[in-house]
């Protein structure tokens, strides 16, 4: 009988405020949920971070299970943890798990892993660090990430710890190029020794710094892209930093891409996850060259056709989208610059710093409650995971 009335509720966001009522109900609703969008994958988009100082609140996206309305950080918590995420910086996001940066000296990093939907925070070892947390990458694996064993994805967390997790940072030298890695894991309670990711950065490559702070994470590997060439060809030096999950090795890969991405045509490319799992790279054409609006390009690595001596990963031309402008918005004039996408959903910003949210199947647009001038950099999409 519940399942019937679940059933009737049209509304995503509504479905998922059913869903935390019990276990059992949890369960149901998601049956529903696969049932109703079977091509939906477990993620869903809910609202966004930006990662300075002065915005510290969640702003939704459509149809976003928080409702329309930015929600300040601190008010997912309850007392004792609203005063210590105060001044938090979000720096991350993934299923669920936000990872934010607490006020600290200079010469220590403070981070702490904060689960919104449970409103618990659990505070990391603070690490020793001499560059500037905005230069570094950040990623969270949950144990989902980590292990496909059932046994460990059931166990509960360690004493001192409400979620099972890990926290990767990526810092940088003092050209911002990527050089070490740090992991912590909550099965040790530590930061382990640092990893170095490649000795020589250029003569890798990589002659640019992280393209994003919050990684992709597709099949249990976390990745940045990395290494943006301004001389042709344009798209030679485009790399990904790989880390698996459960080992925390790192692998550096290159990108052999079907567009080749000079910067007056192309923005910056973006990575991402295809609706079937697999790591994609989405570029957004600018009007031009015979190209009357803004267009999104999507190419899929072909993760079966890696060479046996680690070369080059091949990636196949998959499609386009028009993206469609609000009827209200006059194209003239108008400039997009690509902020992400998650779940489906892509996000971008005109120049006169409005926000809009485009589904990447309709590429219909909508204009988006926030308004401001923000990078790439500084944008972290949250998502919810369903299960």
């Amino acid at each position: 009988m519940v399942r019937e009335v679940l059933t009737r509720v049209k509304d995503e966001g509504d479905l998922f405020t059913c869903a935390r009522t019990c276990r059992r109900w949890s369960c149901l609703a998601a049956d529903v949920r696969r049932r109703r969008w079977p091509d939906h994958r477990s993620s869903f988009l809910s609202g966004f971070f930006i990662a300075k100082s002065s915005a510290r609140s969640l702003f939704p996206t459509p149809a976003s299970v928080f409702g329309r309305d930015p929600r300040l950080l601190r008010s997912f918590f309850p007392n004792a943890a609203r005063g210590l995420l105060k001044r938090a910086t979000p720096l991350a996001a993934c299923h669920g798990l936000l990872l934010v940066r607490l006020p600290s000296s200079c010469a220590l990093l403070h981070l702490a892993v904060c689960n919104l939907l449970a409103g618990t925070s659990d505070i990391l070892p603070p690490l020793e660090s001499d560059w500037r947390y905005h230069d570094s990458g950040y990623a969270i694996f949950t144990s989902a990430d980590c292990s496909s064993s059932s046994e460990q994805q059931s166990s509960p967390p360690p004493r001192g710890y409400s979620v099972l997790f890990k926290v990767l940072v990526i810092c940088s030298n003092s050209d911002h190029q990527p050089c070490t890695l740090h992991t912590f894991s909550y099965s040790k309670a530590m930061w382990n020794a640092p990893t170095e990711i490649v000795s020589d950065p250029t003569s890798d490559g990589i002659c640019g710094p992280l393209m994003h702070h919050n990684a992709v994470v597709c099949h249990g590997t976390a990745h940045w892209l990395v290494g943006w060439n301004f001389l042709p060809p344009y798209d030679s030096s485009l790399h990904t930093i790989d880390v698996d999950a459960e080992t925390c090795q790192v692998s550096l890969t290159k990108i052999v891409s079907p567009i080749r991405s000079n910067l007056h045509i192309y923005d910056e490319p973006q990575l991402s996850v295809a609706a079937n799992g697999a790591l994609s790279l989405i570029y957004m054409e600018r009007p031009g060259n015979n190209v009357q609006g803004f267009r999104l390009k999507i190419c899929t690595r072909k993760d079966d056709e890696k060479s046996e001596d680690d070369g080059p990963v091949g990636w196949l031309y998959s499609r386009v989208v028009e993206l469609k402008l609000p009827n209200q918005i006059r194209a003239e004039g108008l400039h997009l610059t690509f902020l992400g996408e998650k779940g489906g959903m892509v996000v971008v910003r005109d120049n006169y710093m409005d926000f809009y949210a485009a589904d990447l199947e309709t590429g219909v647009m909508e204009k988006l409650m926030y308004h401001s001038c923000v990078s790439r950099r500084m944008f972290i999409p949250f998502e919810i995971y369903w299960p």
